[in-house]
């Protein structure tokens, strides 16, 4: 077990690290015939920083700062985004650093 372990690590950290898919050059020509190019470039991912695996809509019900903070207490995130009653314009209320809270507010 001790073994597999440090196998895991040495493998995974530091100068030892695989090369990641994107890094490795796809020759299309030692491609077999019924794999085609498209297929491949599905499979590598793009050379963005990040990608949107997921989307959510909710509806946006306008609320005050204080239903938002009980909302985002009760769904149990560090962040709510909510439709300020006030101003009309969307605003988000997140969870900071010893139990304080901070409010971004779009200006409009």
């Amino acid at each position: 077990r001790f073994r597999n372990a440090a196998d895991r690590r040495r493998i995974h950290h530091g100068r030892r690290n695989p090369a990641s898919i994107q890094a490795v050059a796809v020759d299309h020509a030692a491609l077999p015939d019924t794999m085609s190019i498209g297929r491949i470039s599905d499979l590598i991912e793009d050379d963005g920083p990040g990608r949107i695996v997921r989307e959510k809509q909710h509806p946006a019900v306008p609320m005050t700062v204080d239903e938002a903070l009980s909302n985002m207490e009760l769904v149990g995130h560090d962040f709510y985004m909510f439709m300020d009653k006030d101003s009309g314009l969307p605003a988000v209320v997140y969870r900071r650093h010893a139990y304080d809270y901070g409010l971004i507010r779009l200006a409009g």
